[in-house]
């Protein structure tokens, strides 16, 4: 047992998905390492420039997608490729604007796997200034239709809010609290002042400006790097594949609760997540970006909660 692919899901950042392939090629010596890169339908030249830089790169691996799939199936396509052509004892997927700076990284996940055999695992991600730890989101989180009813309206309230709050010109008034400035050209852009990264604990958000230093199970893991043992592969086929952006993680979390799969938190890995690289490419206003990132992931927990009926949660 020590095969790993790593699966990059690229959506019009070509630059960021070789930025993560080179850095896991720099940094890994793992033999048994393969990395597949999906180009999500990007149409603005991605694929061909991917193809062409990884061409004599035999342990990468480009595929393309006719259009965008969403997050899930775009990432299930590239560990379906995965699984038939390398049969992988671990899949990473990471998103594009992660970089995998320990050397050790393989090596750790098959120590952990051995000690503690996980069916999902986590590592200690944390922001580009290395001051913000997004692991692990939530510990003790309880699935139920009553929560996910109420973070569906949540969260189209948000939308609208911010649709409110652009069609009145209104934005200026809550810039601030999420520490948004403008550019001399007129973007929206972080001035620093504020990070808004926070973890849940016990029902409670608290500043995830903390390292958590010791391993722990059964908890909530952020999905912009997860790293699937064959235990997940046994039950799942891949991410829940209903969802087109956002709660993809909770999913995981939520599918892998019920089937008795342990998801881990582990210190012992770690990389580095750049952040809403595909997002920044799309919207100059802020406002913008949180109409899309609320909108989207309504429907997700719509989705979400329509899976919970299904399965009889209450």
């Amino acid at each position: 047992m020590g095969n790993i692919s790593f699966v990059i899901l690229n959506y019009k950042t070509y630059e960021e998905s070789i930025a993560c392939a080179e850095s896991i090629l720099r940094s890994q010596t793992w033999e048994e390492l393969h990395i597949v890169i999906v180009d999500n339908g990007s149409g603005n030249g991605s694929l061909e420039a991917l193809e062409s830089y990884f061409k004599e790169e035999k342990k990468v691996a480009v595929i393309g997608a006719e259009e965008n799939l969403g997050f899930a199936r775009g990432n299930n396509l590239g560990i379906m490729y995965a699984i038939r052509c390398y049969h992988p004892d671990f899949i990473v997927a990471a998103n594009s604007d992660i970089i995998f700076e320990q050397p050790d990284y393989c090596e750790q996940i098959m120590a952990i796997f051995r000690e503690r055999p996980f069916a999902v695992l986590g590592g200690d991600i944390t922001d580009a200034s290395r001051t913000q730890h997004f692991n692990p989101v939530a510990t003790d989180r309880v699935y139920t239709t009553a929560y996910m009813r109420k973070q569906v309206l949540v969260s189209a309230v948000k939308a609208w809010t911010f649709r409110l709050l652009k069609l009145f010109h209104l934005k200026r008034l809550v810039a601030g609290h999420y520490g948004i400035t403008q550019d001399a050209g007129g973007a929206d852009v972080k001035d620093g002042s504020k990070n808004l990264t926070t973890r849940e604990v016990g029902g409670v958000s608290v500043a995830a400006d903390s390292r958590i230093a010791q391993e722990m199970e059964g908890v909530l893991l952020h999905g912009c790097c997860l790293v699937f043992s064959r235990l997940y592969f046994s039950r799942y086929d891949g991410f829940w594949p209903e969802t087109f952006l956002y709660a993809e993680e909770e999913i995981v979390y939520y599918l892998a609760q019920r089937a008795g799969l342990t998801t881990l938190y582990s210190p012992r890995i770690s990389c580095v997540h750049k952040e809403a690289a595909t997002t920044g490419t799309l919207y100059r206003d802020f406002c913008d970006a949180k109409i899309f990132y609320f909108s989207q992931i309504t429907k997700s927990y719509r989705e979400f909660l329509g899976l919970m009926e299904r399965l009889g949660e209450r």
